[in-house]
Formats: structure tokens, C-alpha cells, sequence
């Protein structure tokens, strides 16, 4: 029975060997050689990184964050705001150096580099108690930081460990442990144990046991401190002693408590020198110069809230923002030229602030930011000062009516001043004025926009609802965090911020269509270390991103085509440009307090802003002008602007051009074009959606019209006026 089923199974021929035995037989073979190919190699791979020459004498300074802009110009680092100093061992206390081994790597005199008993030990703990632990050493730490990087990779890991063995064999024990105690991460910017000591307690670490209150020195003292400086490198921003002192608490607990198990103190002393209290001593580490400051900062603030401390500060990120270099020296250039007071090479304390923002409606995308005197981490005008409007609120309320009824061609009577609400200002009633005795008539809604005619938006404001206007507004983006009051004076002037003043006529130019102001389009880790957009790609924004519909098109089109009225023959005509049409909107309040101009064309919107930080003082007599209206000195700022621009744009062309006539020609399989040389050099909230197309830049425009006699702003408020003006 057995010989007849083996038989067929062999089809019919008992001698031979079954078809699936015959093909495991010829699988054996291939797999043995492949698995000896793959021993080979590694064997091969883990002896070439043995024998390799590295100079592990050199320390490697920690990859800064990277940014920039558009065209990818470099133009900025961000760097964890290192404090480092070297000291020997002689400077470093016993118990400092006794606290690192207990609560990092036990047995650091025991292994050889790499420890497999704390590998397997962390292994274990990993699966059965779900509590993660490490199981690098002391030294792979030390390699991990100073050579290798952070990439989670099991490359990286094997190139760590071999790299450990070679230091350990080149070092020793000893000054592996100096040197990991020099360079160690341990939070708010400070590597190694000095610069720690004296950021957290104001004290060299030789001094750790100095109670700087009463001058004496205490052993408790030194192990306190020594035990929550340990605790903070396994992760220095969750043990953060600043940010969180409970949880640095809790980590002293965890070094202390080691010390003990491993013999170095008593648990007697353990507990009284948790016990004893510890005072932090804060210090601020310097800023590192950026060509466009207060753009840096924005960035910087964002990425903080974005992303952990050690992916900023340690992953060798690269960002492309939205800023456009050119652009931010063309506005610079431009408010110094208009302002000379403002130029940091020739101050004036007597010159008025200015603010200028700059951005793409369709992305956006904030191509350029100014606030004068600005200094790192300080006030900054464009984001935070809130001032009123003026007449450039006017626009909100043409949309609302367009939106309820009324049209373009809609006549309003436009007296001279005009009770709106009666009885005295102090007591809630409300008189606008026009600007010039002179303006008194019947107007369409698209004259008085153009010659920004206050008693008749006054009173529109009034026929279709303040409430309404202040939806508008805000929609479009035109709001500081306290949000837009509604009573009667709201139509002649609302306190908001430039930035938002600028998103919101962005919003009109992009067809009523509001889209987030983004300053980051594309992020990349662990790039090389040339200023170049290399990496690999962790984050990209949306190239076009379709934004909200918060006014109807039709709306937003209308109220654009009537801003052209204020540019070719209103209250803007400084603002003309000779080869493209632009639109927009003055503003100025009373006693030319301040003085706006938001200026548009449909790939950018440049918004300024006039007046001092101090308080509502006077524009009169600056640089030749007698009154500061939007009309002159900010409308200049935006002419200005497009002039200095086209020349940058053409300088750069220029540039380029004659580093391509002289560089070397190669073959024609190996021709090269030649790469962009990088110039040395919250906040708006992005839409992080990634995409794979890469944002529109805003092309070069036209140079202005010849410099000439200015007209008159003649809409704008005399001193009389209980109404804001243009």
C-alpha cells in the first residue's frame, strides 16, 4: 500500500524522489550563498568602519536650523543658543561625575563601548513593563552628539556602536567621561556641565557646592544640584528645571536614587539633598545676526510652537520660507528713503515708526515684514501694535453695501459734517466731518470712496449696519485678538494691526477669497551642512491653497474696481505706477496721528503704517511735508518700494548673467548650470497641508512715475475734524 502511493506520487517510478523534495534541495544552495554574501558584507562593512580613518578629536558643532527664502537665498540661523566652555577635570566635582554614571550608564567602567546587558535589560523593560529605557552608554551618547547625528536608523545605531569601540580604544574611560560631560545637551541652550552650572545656578561647576546667598559651601549642596544637572540629559526639554521644575524634581529623585543603589552616597543623604531647596539663576543667551531680524523671530516663534527643542535645534533642518530677500531690502530701502530717521546708520529718536508688510494674495504667502527700531525679540509694530484705520476701513464698508443691496452708482449726500447719532461725543453722540470745507455734494458710493468723502460712509455705515461692516472686516482678516467695536465711529477708523490690515485687502485682491498669511512652505531634516535646500522632506505647504470664499466675488471685484479710482484720481495719485495699474486705499486719523496707505496689484498687497510708538503724537512737518496724510509719506513708501525692487530684481539678473559668461565651460554629457550664490544676510498661523506643488513667487513690477509735485490728499481731516480721513 505504501509502495503503490509512493509510487504514484513519483509518477509511478518508486526510485525517484518526490518534485517538491527536488526543488528544496535546489533552494538550499542559493540561500547558503546568499546568507554568506550577506555575512561577507557585514563583516566587510563592520571591519572597513573599524580600520576607516576619522578624526575623533575634532568636535562637530550641533547642525543649525537653516532658512530660506523663496528663491531659496540663504538668509538666517537658527541655532540652540549654545553656552559652551571646556573645562578640565579638574574642575568637574566627583559627585557631578559620579551622578552622570549612575543615572546614565551603570556600568560605564564594565563595558567596552557598547553594553549588552543594558541593551537586553532595556529590551526587556520595553516589552513587558511598557516603560521605555535606553540602552546606549556613556560613550555612544557622547559619539551619537558629537559625530553621528540623530537619524533614527539602524545604520546610524551600527555606525554609533563601532564608533564607540574605536573612541574607547583611542580615549579611555576617563576622558571619554570629561568630554561627554563637556558637550552634553542640558537644555535652554547650554552644552556641558559649566555652562549649565552657571546658567541654572550661577555658579562654575568647580563652585557647585557654593551657596551663593551666604558664601559658604555645602557637600549637600553639591549633590543636589550635581543630581538634577544628571537628570535632565535623558530629555532636556521634559526635565527642563525652567519650564518644569516638578518634573526635574522628579528626575533628581531618579539620579539620586541611583547614586545610592550604586554606592556613591547613603539614602540618608539621598533624601536630604532631594529635600533641599534649589533657586534657578536665568540667564539669556545671545541672538545670532539675521539680514531680516523681525522676519527670523516670527519664523523662530513659530517653529518653537511647531516642533520639540532637539528636532529644531539638532535635526539639521532646512526651511524655505516665504520671505522674498529682495523684497525686504526693497522695503527697507524704501522707508529709509522716505524716513531717513529710521536708518540704524543715521538715527533720529524725532523721526516717526513705520510699519510695512508685505503679502501674495494668492498663497498668502508673507514676502517681507518691517518694524522700525526693531531688536531681537522686542516689540514688533507690524504684529502687535494695534492703531486705527482711519478712511481704509472704508473699503469693508462699500463691500457690506454691495453685499445688501446697494451699487457703485448709488448716490449719498455728502455734507460737510453730518450728525449721525445726536448729542455731545462725550455722551455717545457722533458728528463726522469731511476732511476740506471744500467737500460737501452728492456723491456715488465710487466717487466718495475715490475722494474718501467721510460723512457719506459715515452714514452708509450707518444705513447698512455697523455690524455688518464689522463682519466684513473681520472675515477678510481685519481684526486684532480683542476683535472690531461697532459703534458709529468704527466706519471712519477701527484699532487693528498692519498685518491684519494687510490680509485683509489681500482677501479684496484675491477675489473675496481669504487666505491664512504663511511664512514656511517646505521643511527638510537632516541636510548637509552647505546653506543649500538638501534633505530629506518633512513638511510642504500647499503651492496654491484655495483658501475660504468670505466675500462674494462679485463683491470683492466691484470694491477693487472702485480702489483703482483712489490710485489713478483720488487721494493715492503718488501711488500711480507707470507700467502696471494698481488700487487703494489712504487713511489717516485725526490730528495725523496716523497715516495709512494699503496698496494692491493682484499678486501682492504692500500695506504701511505712520505714526509714533509712543502715543498719538502729531504728524506735521516731516521731511517737507507739512501733514502726513496716507496719501504722501506712506503712499511714497509703496512707489518707493516697486522703484527699489525692479532695480534689485535687475541687479541680481545682471549678476547672474556675468557669473555665467565666466564660468568654466564642461563637456557637454557633464554641463552644470551655475547655482545661486546665498546672500549673507505671532503671529500669522499657516495652513500646514502638504503638497507637491511648489508656491508662485510674485513677479517683478515696474518702476514708478518720475518724482514730482504731490497732489493734495485732499480728503484727508484738519485738525478740527471730529472724524477720521483718508
Amino acid at each position: 500500500m505504501a509502495q503503490t502511493l509512493a509510487a504514484r506520487g513519483s509518477g509511478g517510478n518508486p526510485g525517484t524522489r518526490p518534485p517538491r523534495a527536488r526543488r528544496r534541495r535546489r533552494r538550499f544552495p542559493v540561500i547558503r550563498w546568499t546568507l554568506l554574501a550577506a555575512l561577507i558584507g557585514l563583516t566587510s562593512f563592520v571591519g572597513g568602519m573599524l580600520a576607516a580613518p576619522i578624526d575623533l578629536t575634532v568636535a562637530q558643532r550641533l547642525p543649525a536650523a537653516l532658512l530660506l527664502d523663496s528663491s531659496e537665498r540663504y538668509f538666517a540661523s537658527i541655532r540652540a543658543p549654545e553656552i559652551r566652555e571646556d573645562v578640565p577635570k579638574s574642575a568637574i566635582p566627583e559627585q557631578m561625575r559620579n551622578a552622570i554614571i549612575a543615572a546614565e550608564d551603570e556600568r560605564f567602567f564594565q563595558h567596552k563601548g557598547v553594553d549588552p546587558i543594558a541593551i537586553m535589560r532595556a529590551g526587556y523593560r520595553d516589552v513587558f513593563n511598557s516603560s521605555r529605557q535606553g540602552g546606549s552608554t556613556i560613550t555612544q551618547q557622547y559619539v551619537k552628539n558629537i559625530y553621528v547625528g540623530h537619524e533614527r536608523t539602524a545604520l546610524r545605531k551600527m555606525r554609533e556602536a563601532l564608533l564607540a569601540y574605536r573612541a574607547e580604544q583611542k580615549f579611555g574611560k576617563e576622558e571619554i567621561l570629561i568630554r561627554y560631560l563637556n558637550s552634553v545637551y542640558l537644555g535652554n541652550g547650554t552644552y556641558g556641565v559649566q555652562a549649565a552650572s552657571k546658567y541654572y545656578f550661577g555658579v562654575p561647576i568647580k563652585d557647585l557646592a557654593l551657596d551663593r546667598a551666604s558664601g559658604r559651601r555645602s557637600p549637600l549642596i553639591e549633590l543636589a544640584r550635581a543630581a538634577m544637572l544628571a537628570g535632565i540629559v535623558s530629555a532636556p526639554s521634559a526635565y527642563n528645571p525652567v519650564r518644569s521644575f516638578q518634573r526635574a524634581k522628579e528626575r533628581q529623585f531618579y539620579a539620586l536614587e541611583r547614586m545610592s543603589a550604586n554606592g556613591y552616597i547613603t539614602p540618608i543623604d539621598a533624601s536630604r539633598a532631594y529635600a533641599l531647596p534649589l533657586a534657578l539663576a536665568k540667564l539669556r543667551p545671545p541672538a545670532e545676526a539675521t539680514e531680516a531680524p523681525l522676519f527670523t523671530d516670527m519664523v523662530q516663534a513659530q517653529l518653537k510652537e511647531t516642533l520639540p527643542a532637539d528636532d529644531l535645534y539638532r535635526g539639521g533642518l532646512r526651511i524655505k520660507t516665504t520671505l522674498d530677500l529682495l523684497m525686504q531690502r526693497a522695503v527697507e530701502q524704501s522707508v529709509y528713503g522716505v524716513l531717513p530717521g529710521l536708518d540704524p546708520a543715521s538715527p533720529d529718536p524725532a523721526e516717526p515708526d513705520a510699519a510695512v508688510v508685505v503679502i501674495d494674495p494668492r498663497n498668502g504667502d508673507l514676502k517681507a515684514v518691517f518694524s522700525s527700531r526693531y531688536t531681537r525679540g522686542g516689540f514688533n509694530l507690524a504684529t502687535q501694535a494695534k492703531r486705527s484705520t482711519g478712511s481704509a476701513i472704508k473699503p469693508f464698508t462699500l463691500a457690506a453695501a454691495l453685499e445688501n443691496g446697494r451699487t457703485l452708482d448709488t448716490v449719498y449726500r455728502g455734507p460737510n459734517c453730518l450728525t449721525i447719532v445726536p448729542g455731545p461725543k462725550s455722551a455717545g453722540g457722533y458728528r463726522p466731518c469731511n476732511a476740506e470745507r471744500s467737500e460737501n455734494g452728492s456723491y456715488t458710493l465710487r466717487r466718495a470712496l475715490a475722494q474718501s468723502v467721510n460723512t457719506v460712509y459715515a452714514k452708509l455705515a450707518y444705513d447698512v449696519g455697523t455690524t455688518k461692516v464689522k463682519a466684513v472686516a473681520e472675515a477678510a482678516g481685519m481684526a486684532p485678538a480683542s476683535g472690531i467695536g461697532t459703534n458709529p465711529a468704527m466706519a471712519l477708523g477701527v484699532e487693528v494691526t498692519p498685518i491684519s490690515v494687510a490680509q485683509a485687502y489681500a482677501t479684496l485682491a484675491a477675489g473675496g477669497v481669504r487666505r491664512d498669511v504663511r511664512m514656511i512652505v517646505e521643511e527638510r531634516r537632516n541636510a548637509d551642512t552647505k546653506k543649500t535646500f538638501s534633505g530629506v522632506e518633512v513638511f510642504k505647504a500647499e503651492g496654491s491653497p484655495k483658501g475660504r470664499q468670505v466675500i462674494p466675488k462679485a463683491v470683492a471685484d466691484q470694491v477693487v474696481d472702485a480702489m483703482y479710482d483712489v490710485v489713478e484720481r483720488g487721494t493715492a495719485r503718488v501711488a500711480r505706477q507707470k507700467d502696471v495699474r494698481v488700487f487703494g486705499k489712504t487713511g489717516t486719523t485725526d490730528n495725523y496721528t496716523n497715516a495709512w496707505f494699503a496698496g494692491c496689484k493682484p499678486d501682492l498687497c504692500v500695506v504701511t503704517w505712520m505714526g509714533y510708538k509712543s502715543g498719538n503724537k502729531p504728524m506735521r512737518n516731516i521731511h517737507g511735508t507739512s501733514k502726513v496724510y496716507g496719501g504722501t509719506l506712506p503712499a511714497r513708501v509703496f512707489s518707493g518700494f516697486f522703484a527699489k525692487y525692479a532695480d534689485l530684481k535687475a541687479a541680481e539678473a545682471t549678476k547672474e548673467s556675468v557669473v555665467a559668461s565666466v564660468a568654466p565651460t564642461a563637456s557637454p554629457a557633464r554641463r552644470r548650470t551655475p547655482s545661486r550664490t546665498p546672500t549673507a544676510a505671532v503671529a500669522p498661523t499657516p495652513t500646514r497641508t502638504p503638497s507637491r506643488t511648489p508656491p508662485p513667487s510674485p513677479t517683478a513690477t515696474a518702476t514708478p512715475l518720475p518724482t514730482g509735485t504731490l497732489p493734495t490728499d485732499s480728503a484727508s481731516p484738519t485738525p478740527t475734524a471730529t472724524g477720521p480721513g483718508p
